[in-house]
């Protein structure tokens, strides 16, 4: 088994080596979160994953279509005075999971084809989960799927044939709208909501 393993490694590994159009990219990103609402504020980036194709090429540009995968979180604990004068353990958490998938075009620029700017249109499935506890009493324990548009701009640079670094701005608009339990009262909400991330990584063509 071992054996089967390490030959189809090697021989994966000779397909992307010896592959010449590189239609294909795989990229790593670190999403860093610039919004100011409250929705998206107060979580930290910690990864983003991508993979892109190119189907059509008009001249200088590359047509395709591609999807990210993006992670973000916020944990927070804190003590405070209750109306009894008595302190209390309140336990915040939240998680975002970003589902991206969308279709680019990226142009080489002539005479300095290394550079390449891209711009991107999709749809972004938002999966968040939510979780507040104060004492002893769960205060909110929620779990929701929303979605909306993406505009995406970004800007890579070849390092090597096959390498790249790029950096990229991800606008999100968000319609959310569902039901959520607060203190055991269910509550009815419909709001647009937005996001900004600034992803910077490096990926690899193939």
């Amino acid at each position: 088994m071992k054996k089967v393993i390490l030959v189809s490694f090697l021989v994966f590994t000779s397909l992307i080596m010896h592959a010449q159009d590189q239609k294909w990219s795989i990229e790593a990103n670190y999403p860093l979160n610039v919004s100011d609402n409250l929705s998206f504020g107060e979580l930290n980036g910690v990864v983003d994953f991508g993979i892109k194709y190119r189907f059509v090429q008009l001249g200088a540009v590359n047509i395709g279509a591609g999807l990210n995968a993006a992670f973000l979180k916020n944990h927070d604990e804190w003590t405070a005075g209750s109306q009894e004068d008595v302190d209390v353990v309140n336990d915040y958490k939240m998680k975002k999971l970003l589902i991206q998938p969308k279709v680019f075009a990226e142009l080489a620029i002539p005479g300095f084809t290394k550079l390449k700017p891209q711009i991107a249109l999709g749809y972004t499935i938002v999966n968040d989960d939510y979780y507040y506890k104060s004492g002893s009493n769960t205060e909110v324990d929620d779990n929701s799927t929303d979605g909306g548009l993406n505009l995406n701009l970004g800007l890579s640079y070849d390092i090597s044939k096959r390498f790249f670094l790029q950096i990229q701005y991800d606008y999100i608009n968000i319609n959310k709208k569902g039901d959520t339990v607060i203190n055991g009262e269910t509550l009815r909400y419909d709001y647009n909501d937005n996001g900004s991330l600034i992803k910077a990584g490096v990926g690899f063509r193939f």
